[in-house]
């Protein structure tokens, strides 16, 4: 009984939303279905926080491939650009919790994927358009180092990394390879990335704050970034390192285990 009230509010807040803002042609049994793709308060919040892209998000709902919907708060974020570039690593298959399949096959946008995982690699060539870089995005370049591949394929991570995490005992078994690496400032420079880059996605399982320590922020720019800290010590050292360099972390809320951050003059 509860739940069923709180859709009913749902249901009533976000028509009333939309009528507010002339967007009349959002009927009421749409709406009841858009009832079910969003069941939870905080996305419906998340909504709110963009009224004008509103209805873009609720068109584009079932096309998301993110787990926390990344690829739709860019584009909320973004006004739903086209022919934009991005950045993702580590890119897993491509598709599955892509942050980036979105963006590159409904709006036409271009950019560069890094993967050091082999078992993701047949895929991940077949399944995108985009060049896609073998090695491991790091610190610094030419190095090799020990990348452990898990059952759980997308946990994989370098060794020494993701021991503290909520995902720790999943690492428990893996096969262990060397990896060449690759610096984000090289990855950028190797694929002539755009000086001011609208999206940049960050998921190694740990390796965040190393990568993003040595990297020159007055080379590249970045519109928005979204980066996962799994509620790891190192969160507060990479919040600590990019508002010094001009970003600003926004929507704790809706976020969970990722930050999202935006470039001041976005």
């Amino acid at each position: 009984m509860i739940i069923f009230k709180m859709k009913k509010i749902f249901t009533k807040s976000i028509t009333k939303l939309f009528g507010a803002l002339g967007y009349s042609l959002i009927r009421v049994d749409s709406m009841k279905k858009y009832n079910n793709l969003i069941p939870q308060v905080e996305e419906f919040n998340f909504i709110k926080s963009y009224p004008f892209n509103a209805s873009n998000y609720l068109k584009y709902n079932d096309s998301s491939k993110a787990q926390l919907k990344q690829d739709l708060f860019v584009l909320m974020k973004l006004d739903f650009k086209r022919n934009g570039f991005f950045v993702e690593f580590g890119a897993t298959d491509g598709i599955s919790l892509s942050n980036t399949y979105l963006l590159e096959k409904e709006f036409g946008w271009q950019g560069i994927l890094a993967e050091p995982g082999k078992v993701w690699h047949e895929k991940l060539f077949k399944n995108r358009g985009v060049p896609i870089e073998k090695s491991c995005i790091w610190s610094s370049s030419e190095e090799q180092l020990i990348f452990k591949e898990v059952k759980l394929a997308s946990l994989s991570t370098l060794q020494g990394f993701g021991e503290d995490d909520n995902h720790s005992k999943s690492r428990t078994d893996a096969i262990n390879y060397k990896v060449n690496t690759l610096s984000l400032l090289d990855f950028l420079t190797k694929y002539n990335a755009p000086p001011i880059i609208d999206y940049i996605s960050i998921d190694t399982e740990g390796s965040e704050l190393e990568i993003l320590k040595n990297f020159d922020f007055k080379k590249f720019k970045f519109r928005v970034m979204t980066i996962e800290h799994n509620y790891m010590a190192i969160r507060k050292e990479i919040y600590k390192l990019l508002t010094s360099n001009g970003y600003k972390r926004i929507h704790e809320e809706f976020s969970h285990f990722d930050d999202w951050y935006i470039l001041n003059e976005v």
